[in-house]
Parts: structure tokens; C-alpha cells; sequence
């Protein structure tokens, strides 16, 4: 009887285990990889907030549209489908918190970079990644992250301090970014992205 019960705990933890190494079962605002933006927001919705300014110097596969003031926890919401997808499946979710301070910004990317650390236990990991933003080609804006990459994708927690340039041109402001994203869209992208 006791070796059941022990074989019964084993299987349920390693499930548990399993499932929290498939970036779709890891949700931001209840959205995951995988679902239809459709079940969330109309199709006028969608297309009227892609932003053709993110993405613009790629090949156009994925398209990227952001909502703000519709969360709780975060100022903005980005979600990248591929462009032609009539059903606007979810490759990838972005939770955005504005910040004008970078230390505090680092200290709460820390802060989330430890509760993802114990959900991806067998992720490859990779921290305190200062980098070039690509979307800035001045060389001014940087980006500070730690990834979990995945077998089915990644999630990452990123600062990004944007030049006053950038900011002015765009109206992009300095953000934490909680991140996942599906393997195909991850592969797809510029590094810093």
C-alpha cells in the first residue's frame, strides 16, 4: 500500500513538473500561447491597436497589437499572432509596467526573475542579459533581461530603458516586460526583442 501511494505522489509531481516546462500552460492576464486573441478581443480591436512601428524592419510574418488600460496588473498588454491568421492565434504575450526610475525597475524584474526561477526549474536559464535594443538603430536604448528558455518557448522579464530619442519619436516609455513566447516567434526574432 505504501508503495502505491509513494508511486501515486511521484507521478502527480512530475506532471506538475512537466507542465510547468510548456510555455502554454503559463498565462498572463488568463491569456496563453495558443489561444485565439478572438476570445478576448474583437477583430476591429485587434487590427486597430497593431502597431506597424514594432516588427517594420522584418520580413512581416508576425504582427503585434497592444492594448493599454484593459489590466490590473500591468499598464499595457502587447500580443503577437502571424500576420494572415484569420483565427489571430497567440505566439506571444507581453505585460508591460511603465517605470521612470531603472533601479526600481531592476529590483522588481529581480523580484519576478525568482517566482519564474521556481516555476521553470528545468529551463535553461540566462540572467542580468544587457544588450542593444535593435529597434533603436542610434545604439542609445538598452535592455536588461532574464530569459527561462523552454523546449515549446521562453519567458522572460525584461527592463528597458529607451533613449529620449526613441521615446519622442515613437512614444515609447522605460518598461518592465513580463514575456512569453511560442518557439516560432522566439526563433523569429531579433535577440533583444
Amino acid at each position: 500500500m505504501k508503495r502505491l501511494l509513494v508511486i501515486l505522489i511521484l507521478t502527480f509531481n512530475f506532471q506538475t513538473l512537466a507542465k510547468a516546462d510548456d510555455i502554454r500552460d503559463f498565462e498572463i492576464e488568463g491569456m496563453s500561447i495558443g489561444d485565439s486573441l478572438l476570445d478576448y478581443f474583437s477583430k476591429d480591436e485587434i487590427e486597430k491597436n497593431i502597431d506597424e512601428n514594432i516588427h517594420k524592419d522584418l520580413d512581416g510574418k508576425f504582427k503585434l497589437t497592444g492594448f493599454y488600460g484593459k489590466s490590473s496588473e500591468y499598464d499595457g498588454l502587447q500580443l503577437a499572432f502571424k500576420a494572415n491568421d484569420k483565427k489571430y492565434i497567440i505566439y506571444g504575450i507581453n505585460g508591460g509596467i511603465f517605470y521612470s526610475d531603472m533601479q526600481k525597475c531592476e529590483k522588481k524584474l529581480k523580484s519576478i526573475s525568482n517566482e519564474l526561477s521556481n516555476l521553470f526549474k528545468n529551463a535553461e536559464k540566462s540572467f542580468d542579459v544587457k544588450q542593444i535594443h535593435p529597434a533603436d538603430k542610434t545604439g542609445k536604448s538598452y535592455a536588461i533581461s532574464d530569459v527561462f528558455f523552454l523546449k515549446t518557448g521562453s519567458a522572460s522579464v525584461r527592463c528597458t530603458n529607451w533613449s529620449n530619442e526613441i521615446s519622442l519619436k515613437y512614444g515609447w516609455n522605460d518598461n518592465l516586460r513580463v514575456g512569453i513566447k511560442a518557439k516560432e516567434y522566439n526563433d523569429w526574432l531579433p535577440s533583444a526583442q
